[in-house]
C-alpha cells in the first residue's frame, strides 16, 4: 500500500479510503478476491500442482492459501480442481 500512496502522493489512509468508497471493498477484499479468481484459472489446467499455483498468486503460505480459498469458495483448492476437471 504504501508504494501506491507513494505514487500517487496521497496518505495510505486515504487510497484505502477512496478505493472502498469506489468499489465497496477494502483493498485486502480486491486482492484476495483477484488472487482466488486467477487462482481458479490456474486449478483448471492439471499441469499445474497446487502449491505451485498458490505461489503464483502471491500467498507465500500453502496452508493460509488454501484456508482462504475455502473460505470463499466453499471447497478446498483440490476439491474445486476435482469438481472443474470431471
Amino acid at each position: 500500500m504504501p508504494d501506491v500512496s507513494q505514487y500517487v502522493h496521497l496518505s495510505s489512509n486515504y487510497v484505502c479510503t477512496i478505493f472502498k468508497n469506489e468499489t465497496g471493498q477494502t483493498l485486502n477484499q480486491y486482492l484476495t478476491d483477484y488472487r482466488i479468481k486467477m487462482s481458479k484459472q490456474f486449478l483448471s489446467d492439471p499441469r499445474y500442482k497446487i502449491a505451485d499455483i498458490s505461489s503464483k498468486v502471491g500467498y507465500s503460505d500453502g496452508n493460509y492459501y488454501s484456508k482462504t480459498f475455502k473460505k470463499l469458495v466453499g471447497l478446498s483448492p483440490s476439491e474445486y480442481r476435482e469438481k472443474m476437471l470431471v
